[in-house]
């Protein structure tokens, strides 16, 4: 049976079954995998004019980052929370800019960064996990976000 959602069979239910038992630092890397692979979309869109794919697919990176900003704990991130929200709101910013005014640089330069801190997420959560208390407190933490854009 074909899933209408994600235009293959089954893909769906991998992509659910994937989110829903993964752990708060692989969401994480799941979001930015998905903001990078609709950044480089809307990029292609653009450059084809395709102009309401390319709307879908700045759309689609607004929802990964607004995922991003909400997971952040401004209370006990301290001073890299807040940097964080700053990288985020420039990164909405950037891609709103792109979309708006057909700036196809805007959507490759947040891919750029973006591809690049989701490297030190992945290095940063390498050396966290063997830390067991860490992975422990990493894979039990607060509910999971359920987002429908991971893909």
């Amino acid at each position: 049976m074909q899933n209408a959602a994600y235009g293959k069979p089954g893909l769906g239910q991998y992509r659910q079954a994937s989110v829903s038992t993964a752990d708060r630092g692989q969401l994480i890397i799941m979001i930015y995998d998905h903001c990078i692979k609709w950044c480089g979309i809307a990029k292609e869109a653009l450059e084809n004019n395709q102009f309401a794919r390319k709307a879908e697919a700045c759309h689609k990176v607004e929802a990964g980052i607004t995922e991003l900003m909400a997971s952040l704990d401004m209370e006990k991130g301290g001073e890299v929370a807040k940097n964080l929200w700053k990288l985020y709101d420039f990164y909405s910013f950037h891609i709103h800019e792109g979309n708006i005014k057909n700036i196809a640089k805007n959507f490759s330069e947040v891919q750029e960064m973006m591809t690049q801190l989701r490297e030190s997420w992945q290095t940063a959560l390498g050396q966290m996990r063997q830390d067991r208390d860490f992975a422990n407190k990493l894979a039990t933490g607060t509910p999971r976000s359920y987002v429908s854009m991971v893909g």
